[in-house]
């Protein structure tokens, strides 16, 4: 059937107005931005020593297994919890350059921080020279000072939500760009980035440092009065022997149930063959 010009107008001015109002609609349904919550009270709870400050060094060695790792030392400047063995403190992370002879290897550790020289952060440092990554919870035990601006280890700002809670957004306000000094650790050493400030939108709720720095102080108070005691904690030393943490599995609890035990202490065979594969491929992982 033919449609007659009248009719066209009609379908044509429907079809308008329809689009109009799903446009309407859809501003009006906005999709909430996404953010990840921050429990700080069991960062705290975990964290032997809680402190902001400063990377002075980045600096590589081999474990006795032949793997390895990456020494990076902070400034203090300020310690909100826990008591630290001197004005530095020195935490060691596996992964890292391997260098033998003219060649250069790097081992990288899946969801473990990147430091350059300079970097001020605030962190929660846990079981140093006994972990893997001697942070707690790992990435999420460092956030970093970005122009008095706080951050998460990625970049992206954390705010304050209505609750007074805290929450990592997904605004990045930092962002690689070219070499300005060494990096660590792992292949991302390889990628030899700096990091720095990217100028443009920072979120209106966004977190200031001290701040943050202040709100721990009181939350560690409450932890504090929860312990025993707070022992000394330990810096890592390059000029000491080690042996990888990932070498030597963590105890089971002494309470333990015997075939717990067993599983968290007896290795199985296909961990002793990895181990010796590590090994004989010089420390880095096997594909």
């Amino acid at each position: 059937m033919k449609k007659s010009p009248l009719w066209l107008a009609v379908l044509s001015a429907l079809a308008v107005q329809s689009a109009l109002t799903a446009t309407s609609v859809s501003a009006a349904v906005a999709t909430p931005e996404k953010t990840t919550s921050i429990v700080t009270r069991d960062l705290l709870v975990q964290a032997d020593l809680v402190f902001s400050g400063k990377v002075v060094s980045v600096e590589y060695k081999d474990s006795a297994d032949g793997l390895p790792h990456t020494f990076v030392t902070y400034d203090v400047d300020q310690v909100i919890s826990g008591r630290p063995d001197g004005s530095q403190v020195t935490l060691r992370f596996l992964g890292g350059r391997q260098q033998k002879g003219e060649v250069v290897r790097y081992l990288e550790v899946s969801e473990t921080p990147e430091f350059q020289v300079g970097d001020t952060d605030v962190l929660f440092a846990s079981k140093n020279n006994s972990s893997i990554c001697p942070l707690a919870k790992c990435t999420s035990g460092r956030f970093r000072n970005l122009d008095g601006v706080l951050a998460s280890d990625d970049g992206r700002a954390i705010i304050e939500k209505t609750d007074s809670s805290y929450a990592i957004s997904a605004a990045v306000i930092a962002q690689d760009t070219e070499r300005k000094g060494d990096v660590g650790h792992g292949a991302n050493a390889l990628a030899s980035v700096a990091r720095e400030p990217v100028s443009p939108v920072v979120p209106a709720t966004a977190v200031k440092t001290e701040q943050f720095i202040a709100d721990l102080r009181e939350q560690a108070r409450e932890v504090a009065s929860a312990r025993a005691d707070t022992p000394i904690f330990v810096s890592a030393s390059i000029k000491d022997e080690f042996k990888a943490a990932a070498m030597a599995p963590e105890a089971a609890p002494a309470d333990a149930a015997p075939n717990l035990l067993r599983r968290v202490t007896t290795p199985t065979d296909f961990d002793r063959w990895e181990e010796d594969a590590v090994r004989k491929n010089n420390g880095n992982p096997v594909l």
